[in-house]
């Protein structure tokens, strides 16, 4: 797998945490990798073969998509070569690059001709595929969104918000959270929902099940993290797991104490062997 970091230029930078560029994601063994939840929305857009997502019960099978917040584990495989350039966008991104729609997607992933005009997602599909280094196809990537960009669309009060649960690690309460905003829990709940695709409650336990995966390289037990983290008990915590990843503490954490893109993104393979 070539997968390359980008940071996004400055007019993106509230938007977009990085641009990935990758030619042969997922290797000539068609290996299966996994996106575990970590609030971000990922706009991917291929220029070679399709890439096929598993996420609980669905199925998708697209080139260019969208994947939405998501609260449990995506699986990716390919279907020949999968080849392209992601954004990697902010809790709450992609309201400014099409507003209306975070809910809707949420828990999926969307072509992004249902989402955009079709002739400026096939643009993008040639002109990447044209493209001689990742340089390029990334600032191809780039010049969309930022003609697409329209901060009019921006919501500080629930930038602030994810910031603030993200900065408690999922433990700041809602009620509380809302208050100190100014607003009603209801009203935090509507607006989240809007632009960022899920409750306040939701984000929050995304994050501090994240949290609990990184707390393991420094505590000794799964009982520690737990306490650490802000669960009531272990088995609290270890349910969290089953339900958000699907696996247990104990099958995920080798693998995470191995990832080379965990910290900087949900990406890692589960099935590594060596």
């Amino acid at each position: 797998m070539s997968l390359r970091i980008f940071a996004p230029s400055k007019l993106l930078a509230p938007y977009v945490t990085a641009i990935w560029d990758y030619e042969d994601l997922t290797g000539s063994d068609n290996s299966a990798l996994s996106i575990l939840p970590d609030t971000a929305t990922y706009l991917c857009f291929l220029y070679v073969d399709l890439l096929q997502t598993t996420h609980k019960d669905a199925i998708y099978t697209t080139r260019s998509g969208l994947a939405g917040f998501q609260s449990y584990r995506s699986d990716l495989g390919g279907i020949g070569k999968v080849s392209g350039v992601s954004a990697r966008l902010t809790p709450w991104g992609l309201n400014v690059f099409r507003s209306g729609i975070a809910r809707d997607c949420a828990e999926r992933r969307v072509d992004c001709r249902d989402i955009f005009p079709r002739y400026a997602i096939e643009k993008i599909e040639d002109s990447l595929s044209q493209k001689r280094t990742a340089q390029e196809r990334v600032q191809c990537v780039e010049n969309f969104l930022l003609a697409i960009l329209n901060r009019d669309n921006e919501d500080l009060l629930i930038q602030k918000a994810c910031r603030e649960l993200s900065s408690s690690n999922g433990n700041y309460p809602i009620g509380m959270l809302a208050r100190n905003l100014g607003l009603t829990e209801r009203t935090l709940e509507r607006r989240f929902l809007a632009h960022v695709g899920a409750t306040p409650k939701k984000y929050a336990r995304v994050v501090r099940l994240r949290n609990a995966i990184f707390q393991r390289k420094t505590l000794s037990t799964w009982a520690d993290v737990a306490h650490t983290v802000g669960y009531y008990d272990q088995s609290h915590m270890i349910r969290d797991f089953q339900e958000l990843y699907g696996i247990s503490p104990e099958s995920l954490y080798p693998q995470i104490d191995v990832s080379q893109t965990i910290q900087f993104s949900g990406l890692l393979n589960l099935y590594q062997t060596d």
